[in-house]
């Protein structure tokens, strides 16, 4: 029970009893005055009776006797009245039985009310001539004090309900600092600090107020140290701190990352000479300051629907990642590098002919450092020929821009795509839900996602993909119904969700489901997905984030999306034990999620070896080909 409500049943109760005490006074003392008002009217009745009485009796006037009798017990509110005349030797006596009106038998039951009566004799002179008694009718004393209990129980409760109604604002208001405080603790368990709680006026709510504002300042200080110290780790190991762009090291995991799943892209290496030249004539200094702009040129340059990657792998050297693109569009995007660069250039006041650029298509390549390979033979061809641009044709044909947009229409259409599933499992052996993934066939080849991302992205069919396939798993039943189901949102459905969540609200009410998105969308609007958790929160529908460190940015999204699981980047799989450094950002990403609750999963576990080793870095689960994805 809460302490509102504990001090709420305290004073209530109190309050009861003090009511039900001047309830007992004031109906015990409306009980004697009537009590001693019936014993004066009974003796005042008798007295004026017996003073009426006198002259007829001694008259003998039998008529105007009874006529006197009768008036004054139907005058008054009279049990019974009784004459024995002894000069007669006749009783005359009028008898009326006490029937209450509106007054329950239980009540009137109760021995509140002494008998009352007065009896006199009358004289005529010396001589006695009868005697009188008159008994008084207690009903009409029941009646009155029914109707008293009644008026005075009706106020005595509305004056309770009025109070109760008060102590509980009161109360409420008084606790307001300790709910305040509650629910900042609740903040600080999951990494969320608002701002500091109004200093109350009660002494002893202030101090319990301060100390919690002290509290959760230095805590937030804390996790932005620990945040601050990641990012410094991550840059010292990972970025060239001249451009601020990825290292070589940083690169190589993004290749292996990369090449680890089927799909389409390219390297474009690019080397240019004239940067020495300018360090040789006007030393470090005017480089160095050149650099940095230059790698904010790069950063711009990528194929539209793809995630690109800029490295510095050496003093002259630079290298662009393109994770997704077919044949033509990385011939495009390899001529207009080269002309932003030869601009740049002529902007700097240094000649064209100082650089070199050379693209190499994924093609069948398997290992990082075979393309890096082919990727710096083909820049030595590019240095050979002039314009010093050079890009080797794929033997293998990718499907054409068009016919990747036929093929995908048709497919969202029709719904002529495959579906695969992949378990992602804790590391006590228990699955932690079945993620589900699009692929689609083409003259006889399989392509998962990752090979038509950037062409679903660059049609805008994102979100006519994501709700076709989540149709296709609730119409069809296909969803697990022994564990979570994990669906991967676009962009365009994270700001438009409403078709999808019409979709999967018709799904079995047993079925457990989750979105994920990945890093790049939850900090590329961040409104809308904050928008989309709370109403997933609503719905009972889980959330992830997926490819989590992939950008050098601040982890602060997670404190603001709490989600419920997040999937390391494929770039961070560092499980070999010569990689300290990359085994310690693992295990501070996993010490975040352990503080926010979050289940961290890591991906791109192949061997078993490997399993062995990410269940010391403190991670929850792990996905990979040492569990491919099933075909459905």
């Amino acid at each position: 029970m809460t302490l509102q409500r504990q001090i709420l049943w305290f004073l209530s109760l109190s309050f009861l009893l003090v009511l039900l005490v001047v309830f007992v006074v004031e109906f015990n003392t409306s009980r004697d005055a009537l009590d001693r008002q019936m014993e004066t009217d009974v003796q005042n009745a008798s007295t004026a009776l017996g003073l009426t009485l006198s002259p007829f009796l001694e008259k003998e006037d039998r008529g105007a006797i009874d006529t006197v009798l009768q008036s004054i017990f139907d005058a008054g509110f009279y049990r019974e009245i009784r004459l024995d005349w002894y000069a007669k030797g006749e009783v005359i006596a009028k008898n009326n039985s006490p029937h209450i009106y509106q007054v329950p038998n239980w009540f009137v039951k109760l021995p509140l009310f002494k008998p009352v009566s007065q009896e006199q004799v009358l004289t005529s002179g010396w001589l006695q001539v009868a005697n009188l008694k008159v008994v008084g009718n207690p009903a009409v004393a029941y009646q009155a004090l029914w109707r008293t209990g009644i008026q005075l129980g009706w106020t005595l409760g509305l004056l309770y309900l009025a109070m109760l109604l008060l102590v509980w604002r009161g109360v409420k208001h008084l606790l307001r600092p300790l709910h305040a405080v509650a629910r900042q603790a609740k903040r600080i368990t999951k990494r969320q600090f608002g701002e500091p709680i109004k200093e109350p006026k009660t002494r002893e709510l202030k101090a319990l107020v301060n100390a919690m504002n002290e509290m959760s300042t230095r805590v937030r200080m804390m996790f932005e140290s620990q945040d601050a110290q990641i990012s410094r780790m991550r840059l010292s190991t990972q970025t060239d701190p001249v451009s601020g762009l990825a290292n070589r090291s940083h690169l190589m995991s993004h290749l292996s990352a990369w090449l680890s799943e089927a799909g389409t892209g390219g390297l474009m290496l690019m080397e240019i000479r004239w940067l020495d030249n300018l360090r040789k004539k006007s030393g470090y200094q005017a480089r160095d300051g050149i650099i940095p702009e230059l790698a904010a040129r790069l950063g711009t340059l990528c194929i539209k629907g793809s995630r690109c990657v800029a490295a510095r792998i050496s003093h002259t050297e630079f290298a662009l990642l393109s994770c997704n693109g077919d044949q033509q569009q990385l011939a495009d995007w390899l001529q207009e590098v080269f002309q932003e660069l030869q601009a740049f250039s002529a902007q700097m006041g240094q000649s064209g002919e100082e650089l070199a650029l050379a693209l190499v298509p994924r093609g069948e390549h398997q290992q990082a450092s075979a393309l890096l390979a082919s990727a710096d033979s083909a820049l030595h061809q590019a240095w050979q020929q002039t314009p010093h641009c050079y890009m080797p044709k794929e033997e293998l044909q990718a499907p054409s821009q068009q016919g990747w947009r036929e093929s995908l229409t048709l497919a969202i259409k029709e719904k002529r795509f495959g579906l695969l599933r992949q378990p992602a499992m804790g590391v006590d052996g228990d699955c932690l839900h079945q993620e589900w993934f699009v692929c689609l066939e083409m003259d006889g080849k399989r392509y998962p996602a990752s090979a038509f991302l950037a062409f679903v992205e660059q049609f805008s069919l994102a979100q006519a993909l994501d709700l076709a396939m989540a149709r296709r798993l609730v119409q069809e039943g296909l969803l697990d119904p022994e564990h979570l189901n994990v669906l991967n949102l676009s962009l365009a459905t994270v700001r438009s969700p409403d078709a999808l969540l019409e979709v999967v609200a018709a799904r079995h009410p047993g079925l457990e489901l989750a979105f994920e998105v990945s890093e790049d969308i939850a900090l590329a609007d961040p409104v809308a997905t904050r928008a989309l958790v709370a109403r997933l929160r609503k719905q009972r529908i889980g959330f992830g984030v997926d490819h989590v460190g992939r950008r050098m940015e601040s982890l602060r999204y997670l404190h603001d999306l709490a989600p419920d699981h997040i999937k390391l980047d494929q770039s961070l799989a560092c499980y070999e034990d010569d990689n300290e450094v990359g085994q310690e950002v693992i295990r501070a990403l996993a010490r975040i999620g352990q503080s926010l609750q979050i289940k961290v999963i890591a991906t791109r576990v192949e061997k078993g070896e490997e399993l062995q080793q990410i269940k010391s870095l403190g991670v929850q689960g792990y996905q990979g080909y040492i569990m491919p994805p099933q075909a459905l």
